[in-house]
């Protein structure tokens, strides 16, 4: 019994484990309900869809927009994949220092540990992504931000 639950173990570690959520799941989550924080000095906001407050444990979902003249300064997620579908405007996007042009209709993809960045130009139009994490956790630093509403501030 005792080499079974071992053997068990090991095999979690090394293939990894499903784990049950330490909240129920939420299938369907309404941008209505979810937490929007205000990120880029006040020039973007961030809407925090689906992550580990709504059961989903290997990846988060959610929406950024930033306005002409907003930035995200160079960072790196260690272990977290990054990626962004750009529904509308367009931005500057840095990545291992390359500077790269980025609009609606592209995909990016940012292996974790990668440096990155964005500006959106001044003049240009809103900029409008959804982001996802594998790996989730770095969402969380968006709550920094000043909330714009809250689950528990909806009617």
């Amino acid at each position: 019994m005792l080499r079974t639950s071992l053997l068990t173990a090991l095999l979690c570690v090394s293939a990894g484990c499903v784990r049950a959520p330490l909240v129920p799941v939420r299938h369907v989550v309404s941008t209505a309900d979810a937490p929007t924080f205000r990120v880029s000095q006040g020039r973007g906001t961030a809407i925090l869809l689906v992550n580990e407050e709504t059961g989903a444990r290997a990846a988060s979902l959610g929406v950024l927009e930033l306005q002409a003249g907003a930035g995200v300064p160079e960072h790196i997620h260690e272990d977290s994949v990054e990626m962004l579908y750009v529904e509308e405007g367009g931005a500057e996007m840095t990545i291992e220092g390359q500077v790269m042009p980025v609009r609606a209709g592209d995909a990016v993809y940012i292996p974790a540990g990668t440096r990155h960045a964005a500006r959106i130009p001044e003049g240009a139009p809103r900029f409008r992504a959804v982001q996802v994490y594998v790996g989730p956790g770095p969402e969380q630093r968006f709550r920094k931000g000043e909330p714009v509403k809250s689950p528990a501030s909806s009617p």
